[in-house]
Protein backbone atom coordinates (compact mmCIF):
# COMPACT_ATOMS: atom_id res chain seq x y z
CA UNK A 1 0.00 0.00 0.00
CA UNK A 2 1.33 3.42 -0.94
CA UNK A 3 1.68 6.14 1.67
CA UNK A 4 -0.67 8.33 -0.40
CA UNK A 5 -3.44 5.75 0.01
CA UNK A 6 -3.12 5.91 3.79
CA UNK A 7 -3.20 9.72 3.68
CA UNK A 8 -6.35 9.67 1.54
CA UNK A 9 -8.04 7.37 4.08
CA UNK A 10 -7.04 9.76 6.88
CA UNK A 11 -8.40 12.69 4.86
CA UNK A 12 -11.78 11.02 4.31
CA UNK A 13 -11.86 9.94 7.96
CA UNK A 14 -11.36 13.57 9.02
CA UNK A 15 -14.13 14.74 6.68
CA UNK A 16 -16.48 12.04 8.00
CA UNK A 17 -15.76 12.81 11.66
CA UNK A 18 -16.32 16.56 11.30
CA UNK A 19 -19.44 15.99 9.17
CA UNK A 20 -20.90 13.84 11.96
CA UNK A 21 -19.92 16.27 14.71
CA UNK A 22 -21.19 19.36 12.89
CA UNK A 23 -23.66 18.93 10.02
CA UNK A 24 -22.87 22.42 8.54
CA UNK A 25 -19.34 21.16 7.79
CA UNK A 26 -20.67 19.01 4.96
CA UNK A 27 -21.65 21.86 2.64
CA UNK A 28 -20.57 23.41 -0.64
CA UNK A 29 -19.48 26.62 1.10
CA UNK A 30 -17.21 24.74 3.50
CA UNK A 31 -15.58 22.64 0.80
CA UNK A 32 -15.10 25.72 -1.38
CA UNK A 33 -13.30 27.52 1.43
CA UNK A 34 -11.23 24.40 2.13
CA UNK A 35 -10.19 24.33 -1.53
CA UNK A 36 -9.16 28.00 -1.48
CA UNK A 37 -7.24 27.81 1.79
CA UNK A 38 -5.60 24.54 0.76
CA UNK A 39 -4.31 26.16 -2.41
CA UNK A 40 -2.83 29.14 -0.58
CA UNK A 41 -1.13 26.96 2.02
CA UNK A 42 -0.25 24.39 -0.62
CA UNK A 43 1.83 26.78 -2.73
CA UNK A 44 4.12 27.28 0.26
CA UNK A 45 4.15 23.57 1.16
CA UNK A 46 5.14 22.49 -2.36
CA UNK A 47 8.30 24.57 -2.20
CA UNK A 48 8.92 23.55 1.41
CA UNK A 49 9.05 19.95 0.20
CA UNK A 50 12.11 20.78 -1.89
CA UNK A 51 13.76 22.67 0.97
CA UNK A 52 13.20 19.77 3.37
CA UNK A 53 14.37 17.23 0.79
CA UNK A 54 17.62 19.20 0.46
CA UNK A 55 18.17 18.86 4.20
CA UNK A 56 17.05 22.35 5.22
CA UNK A 57 13.98 24.13 6.65
CA UNK A 58 12.62 27.56 5.70
CA UNK A 59 10.80 29.47 8.46
CA UNK A 60 10.55 32.79 6.63
CA UNK A 61 7.56 32.12 4.35
CA UNK A 62 5.04 34.19 6.33
CA UNK A 63 7.37 37.20 6.50
CA UNK A 64 8.20 36.97 2.80
CA UNK A 65 4.48 36.63 2.04
CA UNK A 66 3.56 39.74 4.05
CA UNK A 67 6.42 41.74 2.57
CA UNK A 68 5.44 40.63 -0.93
CA UNK A 69 1.85 41.74 -0.26
CA UNK A 70 2.99 45.27 0.51
CA UNK A 71 5.40 45.36 -2.41
CA UNK A 72 2.69 44.12 -4.78
CA UNK A 73 0.21 46.68 -3.48
CA UNK A 74 2.87 49.38 -3.56
CA UNK A 75 3.56 48.86 -7.24
CA UNK A 76 -0.13 48.44 -8.08
CA UNK A 77 -1.46 51.34 -6.00
CA UNK A 78 1.46 53.65 -5.33
CA UNK A 79 3.22 53.44 -8.68
CA UNK A 80 0.22 52.74 -10.87
CA UNK A 81 1.29 49.36 -12.21
CA UNK A 82 -1.40 47.06 -13.48
CA UNK A 83 -2.01 44.00 -11.29
CA UNK A 84 -0.34 41.63 -13.80
CA UNK A 85 2.67 43.93 -14.25
CA UNK A 86 3.14 44.31 -10.48
CA UNK A 87 3.76 40.56 -10.31
CA UNK A 88 7.21 40.96 -11.91
CA UNK A 89 8.93 43.19 -9.30
CA UNK A 90 7.21 41.24 -6.52
CA UNK A 91 8.67 37.93 -7.68
CA UNK A 92 12.08 39.51 -8.34
CA UNK A 93 12.23 40.84 -4.78
CA UNK A 94 11.18 37.47 -3.37
CA UNK A 95 13.83 35.62 -5.38
CA UNK A 96 16.46 38.05 -4.07
CA UNK A 97 15.34 37.37 -0.49
CA UNK A 98 15.54 33.63 -1.10
CA UNK A 99 19.01 34.04 -2.58
CA UNK A 100 20.14 35.99 0.48
CA UNK A 101 18.84 33.29 2.82
CA UNK A 102 20.52 30.50 0.86
CA UNK A 103 23.77 32.37 0.34
CA UNK A 104 24.13 33.31 4.01
CA UNK A 105 23.32 29.75 5.10
CA UNK A 106 26.05 28.37 2.81
CA UNK A 107 28.58 31.15 3.32
CA UNK A 108 28.29 31.24 7.11
CA UNK A 109 27.82 27.46 7.38
CA UNK A 110 24.71 28.04 9.48
CA UNK A 111 21.62 25.77 9.25
CA UNK A 112 18.94 27.19 7.02
CA UNK A 113 16.25 27.22 9.70
CA UNK A 114 18.38 29.61 11.79
CA UNK A 115 19.08 31.94 8.86
CA UNK A 116 15.44 31.98 7.78
CA UNK A 117 14.26 32.48 11.36
CA UNK A 118 16.52 35.53 11.63
CA UNK A 119 15.33 36.61 8.21
CA UNK A 120 11.73 36.27 9.34
CA UNK A 121 12.41 38.54 12.31
CA UNK A 122 14.25 41.10 10.19
CA UNK A 123 11.68 41.28 7.36
CA UNK A 124 8.81 41.40 9.86
CA UNK A 125 10.58 44.15 11.79
CA UNK A 126 11.20 46.23 8.68
CA UNK A 127 7.62 45.75 7.51
CA UNK A 128 6.15 46.67 10.91
CA UNK A 129 8.33 49.78 11.11
CA UNK A 130 7.18 50.92 7.68
CA UNK A 131 3.48 50.08 8.05
CA UNK A 132 3.11 50.63 11.81
CA UNK A 133 1.10 47.40 11.84
CA UNK A 134 -1.75 48.97 9.86
CA UNK A 135 -3.96 47.26 7.29
CA UNK A 136 -4.60 48.82 3.91
CA UNK A 137 -7.30 48.09 1.35
CA UNK A 138 -6.89 48.15 -2.41
CA UNK A 139 -8.92 50.90 -4.11
CA UNK A 140 -8.29 49.95 -7.71
CA UNK A 141 -10.38 47.88 -10.11
CA UNK A 142 -11.18 44.53 -8.48
CA UNK A 143 -12.96 42.96 -11.42
CA UNK A 144 -10.26 42.50 -14.03
CA UNK A 145 -9.48 39.65 -16.39
CA UNK A 146 -6.31 38.93 -14.38
CA UNK A 147 -8.19 38.73 -11.08
CA UNK A 148 -10.84 36.48 -12.59
CA UNK A 149 -8.10 34.27 -14.04
CA UNK A 150 -6.61 33.79 -10.56
CA UNK A 151 -9.74 33.74 -8.43
CA UNK A 152 -12.61 32.92 -10.75
CA UNK A 153 -14.51 29.63 -10.80
CA UNK A 154 -14.60 26.84 -13.33
CA UNK A 155 -18.06 25.51 -12.66
CA UNK A 156 -18.21 24.86 -8.91
CA UNK A 157 -14.42 24.65 -8.49
CA UNK A 158 -12.42 27.72 -7.33
CA UNK A 159 -9.83 28.74 -9.90
CA UNK A 160 -7.08 28.99 -7.29
CA UNK A 161 -7.52 25.31 -6.49
CA UNK A 162 -7.10 24.46 -10.17
CA UNK A 163 -3.90 26.49 -10.14
CA UNK A 164 -2.80 24.46 -7.12
CA UNK A 165 -3.37 21.25 -9.09
CA UNK A 166 -1.33 22.68 -11.96
CA UNK A 167 1.55 23.60 -9.66
CA UNK A 168 1.37 20.18 -8.01
CA UNK A 169 1.88 18.62 -11.44
CA UNK A 170 4.72 21.05 -12.24
CA UNK A 171 6.52 20.34 -8.97
CA UNK A 172 6.07 16.60 -9.47
CA UNK A 173 7.74 16.86 -12.88
CA UNK A 174 10.43 19.13 -11.46
CA UNK A 175 11.20 16.58 -8.76
CA UNK A 176 11.03 13.36 -10.75
CA UNK A 177 11.92 14.35 -14.32
CA UNK A 178 14.64 16.99 -14.05
CA UNK A 179 18.29 17.11 -13.07
CA UNK A 180 17.49 19.73 -10.45
CA UNK A 181 15.09 17.36 -8.68
CA UNK A 182 17.68 14.58 -8.68
CA UNK A 183 20.27 16.98 -7.29
CA UNK A 184 17.93 18.07 -4.47
CA UNK A 185 17.39 14.48 -3.38
CA UNK A 186 21.10 13.70 -3.67
CA UNK A 187 22.11 16.73 -1.60
CA UNK A 188 19.64 15.88 1.15
CA UNK A 189 20.37 12.15 1.08
CA UNK A 190 24.17 12.15 1.16
CA UNK A 191 26.00 15.45 0.55
CA UNK A 192 29.42 13.80 0.40
CA UNK A 193 28.41 11.38 -2.33
CA UNK A 194 26.53 14.15 -4.13
CA UNK A 195 29.63 16.35 -4.20
CA UNK A 196 31.80 13.46 -5.36
CA UNK A 197 29.56 12.86 -8.38
CA UNK A 198 29.64 16.52 -9.34
CA UNK A 199 26.48 17.96 -7.78
CA UNK A 200 26.90 21.63 -6.89
CA UNK A 201 25.51 21.50 -3.37
CA UNK A 202 25.68 25.22 -2.68
CA UNK A 203 23.84 26.18 -5.85
CA UNK A 204 21.19 23.51 -5.31
CA UNK A 205 20.39 24.67 -1.78
CA UNK A 206 20.31 28.33 -2.79
CA UNK A 207 17.87 27.49 -5.59
CA UNK A 208 15.64 25.67 -3.06
CA UNK A 209 15.51 28.76 -0.83
CA UNK A 210 14.79 30.95 -3.85
CA UNK A 211 12.01 28.60 -4.89
CA UNK A 212 10.53 28.77 -1.40
CA UNK A 213 10.55 32.58 -1.39
CA UNK A 214 9.06 32.72 -4.89
CA UNK A 215 6.17 30.48 -3.88
CA UNK A 216 5.53 32.61 -0.78
CA UNK A 217 5.34 35.67 -3.03
CA UNK A 218 3.05 33.80 -5.43
CA UNK A 219 0.78 32.99 -2.48
CA UNK A 220 0.73 36.71 -1.63
CA UNK A 221 -0.38 37.53 -5.18
CA UNK A 222 -3.22 35.01 -5.06
CA UNK A 223 -4.21 36.21 -1.57
CA UNK A 224 -4.22 39.85 -2.65
CA UNK A 225 -6.42 39.15 -5.66
CA UNK A 226 -8.89 37.39 -3.36
CA UNK A 227 -9.01 39.69 -0.32
CA UNK A 228 -7.77 43.00 -1.79
CA UNK A 229 -6.03 44.16 1.37
CA UNK A 230 -2.53 44.03 2.78
CA UNK A 231 -1.33 43.48 6.35
CA UNK A 232 1.81 42.47 8.19
CA UNK A 233 0.15 39.54 9.98
CA UNK A 234 -1.17 37.42 7.11
CA UNK A 235 -0.91 33.61 7.38
CA UNK A 236 1.59 33.82 10.24
CA UNK A 237 1.33 30.08 10.96
CA UNK A 238 1.79 29.11 7.31
CA UNK A 239 5.47 28.06 7.49
CA UNK A 240 4.88 25.63 10.35
CA UNK A 241 1.74 24.16 8.80
CA UNK A 242 3.54 23.87 5.45
CA UNK A 243 6.38 21.99 7.13
CA UNK A 244 3.83 19.79 8.91
CA UNK A 245 2.07 19.02 5.62
CA UNK A 246 5.35 18.12 3.93
CA UNK A 247 6.45 15.84 6.75
CA UNK A 248 3.04 14.18 6.98
CA UNK A 249 3.23 13.70 3.23
CA UNK A 250 6.49 11.78 3.52
CA UNK A 251 9.18 14.43 2.95
CA UNK A 252 12.51 14.28 4.71
CA UNK A 253 16.16 14.87 3.87
CA UNK A 254 16.84 13.01 0.65
CA UNK A 255 13.20 12.28 -0.07
CA UNK A 256 10.18 14.27 -1.26
CA UNK A 257 6.60 13.28 -2.02
CA UNK A 258 4.70 16.04 -3.81
CA UNK A 259 1.37 14.19 -3.95
CA UNK A 260 1.74 13.24 -0.29
CA UNK A 261 2.40 16.89 0.58
CA UNK A 262 -0.73 17.94 -1.32
CA UNK A 263 -2.87 15.46 0.61
CA UNK A 264 -1.17 16.57 3.83
CA UNK A 265 -2.22 20.15 3.09
CA UNK A 266 -5.83 19.06 2.57
CA UNK A 267 -5.79 17.15 5.88
CA UNK A 268 -4.49 20.19 7.76
CA UNK A 269 -7.04 22.59 6.27
CA UNK A 270 -9.91 20.15 6.86
CA UNK A 271 -8.87 19.90 10.51
CA UNK A 272 -8.59 23.70 10.78
CA UNK A 273 -12.03 24.35 9.28
CA UNK A 274 -13.66 21.46 11.13
CA UNK A 275 -12.31 22.71 14.42
CA UNK A 276 -13.52 26.24 13.70
CA UNK A 277 -17.03 25.10 12.66
CA UNK A 278 -17.23 22.90 15.77
CA UNK A 279 -17.15 26.08 17.80
CA UNK A 280 -13.86 25.55 19.64
CA UNK A 281 -13.03 28.76 21.56
CA UNK A 282 -10.44 30.97 19.89
CA UNK A 283 -8.15 30.64 22.91
CA UNK A 284 -8.02 26.86 22.46
CA UNK A 285 -8.23 26.70 18.66
CA UNK A 286 -4.53 26.21 17.88
CA UNK A 287 -4.10 23.72 20.72
CA UNK A 288 -7.01 21.60 19.52
CA UNK A 289 -5.80 21.71 15.90
CA UNK A 290 -2.33 20.64 17.06
CA UNK A 291 -3.67 17.71 19.09
CA UNK A 292 -5.85 16.48 16.22
CA UNK A 293 -2.94 16.72 13.77
CA UNK A 294 -0.75 14.81 16.21
CA UNK A 295 -3.36 12.04 16.38
CA UNK A 296 -3.60 11.80 12.58
CA UNK A 297 0.19 11.89 12.20
CA UNK A 298 0.51 9.08 14.74
CA UNK A 299 -2.12 7.03 12.91
CA UNK A 300 -0.21 7.60 9.68
CA UNK A 301 3.08 6.45 11.19
CA UNK A 302 1.51 3.37 12.79
CA UNK A 303 -0.22 2.50 9.52
CA UNK A 304 3.10 2.75 7.68
CA UNK A 305 4.43 0.15 10.07
CA UNK A 306 1.52 -2.22 9.48
CA UNK A 307 1.57 -2.11 5.69
CA UNK A 308 4.24 -2.34 3.09
CA UNK A 309 4.71 1.28 2.11
CA UNK A 310 6.27 2.50 -1.11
Amino acid sequence: MRTEAILVMILFAAIFVFSVIEAPFYSYETFTLIAILSAELGFIALAQSFVIASGEIDLSAAAVLSLSLWVYDGFATGLGFSLPLAVIPTLILASCIGFIHGYLSIRLNVPGFIVTFVGMVIWKGILTAITQGEHEGYLGDKNTLFTNLLQGYLGPVPGVFLWFIVFTAIFTILLTRTRFGSHVLAVGGNPVVARNVGVRIERTKILCFMLSALMAALTAIFFFNRQFYVASDVMVEAPLFAICASVIGGCRAGRANILGTTIGVLIIVVVQRGTAIAGVPATLYMSVVGIILLIFATVHIKARGLFWIR
